[in-house]
């Protein structure tokens, strides 16, 4: 079975990929496709074909030797592509990089293999669902932006290249607003709105239950992860963050509800501030 694995950047998607491959009968692959050769072609057929194609290559390898290509460090598909401290500029930078993971497993010919791209696939989910089992992670909003603002990738300056480049419309509104946050949230809604209109909430998974079910919330996506029973810690009030950003993040989500809307409601972003302010 082909999986397609999308979700809202630092929502615990690479969690989901490194719980998912601790299963005997699945393979979940962080990031493996080069989004730029696939920026041009010709939409929806040769996308769809090349997707289709990458399947087939990553399964047959997995079948032979039980390798396929992935974003990873020192071999496997670690629980945080990003390192924990930030360097001299401030900001945490990515520790993976593209190479051959060998899995060490012994895989029937129906394994599931789980492919995550978050801004190509959310993007594209809407033609990807014609083919695909689709699903996706999200997280507290105001813990999604306090990690954008703590990384060295696009979505910290409020850009998706990726997105943008199958989604006309996000990129009008991105190069249209000079603010920096007001992007930031511009991208929120983007990524609430395509998982509320085309997915059904059972195929949408919250960091939040992820992490207090130890890796059992996956079981929508192999059965087998009801077995889990990892020691996993939130992450929502990392020591990286600012105080002064917490609450000014806070304020302009719980001015605009709709940016989340159908996922979490004004007491989830209250009580993670409280939180944070406590253990601050």
């Amino acid at each position: 079975m082909d999986i397609i694995l999308t979700g809202i950047a630092r929502s615990g998607t690479t969690l989901s990929c490194s719980l998912l491959n601790k299963l005997p009968q699945c393979v979940a692959l962080h990031e493996p496709m080069n989004p730029g050769e696939l920026v041009g072609l010709g939409f929806p057929d040769e996308y769809m074909a090349r997707i289709g194609s990458f399947y087939a290559t990553q399964r047959a390898s997995l079948l032979g030797s039980g390798t396929a290509v992935s974003k990873a460090r020192d071999g496997r598909v670690p629980d945080n592509p990003f390192d924990t401290a930030p360097a001299a500029a401030g900001l945490r930078s990515s520790i993976v990089a593209n190479q051959e993971v060998d899995f060490g497993k012994s895989l029937q010919p129906g394994f599931r293999l789980v492919v995550k791209h978050p801004n190509l696939f959310t993007a594209t989910l809407a033609t990807l669902l014609t083919r695909y089992a689709c699903y996706a992670v999200v997280r507290n909003p105001l813990a999604a932006l306090l990690s954008w603002h703590s990384i060295q990738a696009p979505v910290n300056d409020g850009r998706l290249p990726y997105g943008e480049a199958f989604d006309a419309r996000l990129k009008s509104e991105l190069a249209a607003e000079s603010d920096r946050l007001a992007r930031q949230l511009i991208i929120l809604k983007w990524y609430f709105s395509h998982y509320s209109s085309l997915l059904p909430r059972s195929n949408v998974i919250r960091y939040e239950d992820l992490v207090s079910t130890g890796g059992r919330a996956l079981a929508v996506i192999d059965p087998d992860a009801a077995t889990l029973a990892e020691p996993l810690e939130s992450r929502n009030t990392s020591k990286l963050y600012d105080a002064a950003l917490v609450r000014r993040l806070a304020d302009r989500l719980l001015d605009d509800e709709s940016i989340y809307g159908g996922f979490y409601g004004r007491s989830d972003i209250e009580s993670l501030c409280d939180a944070w302010t406590t253990r601050a």
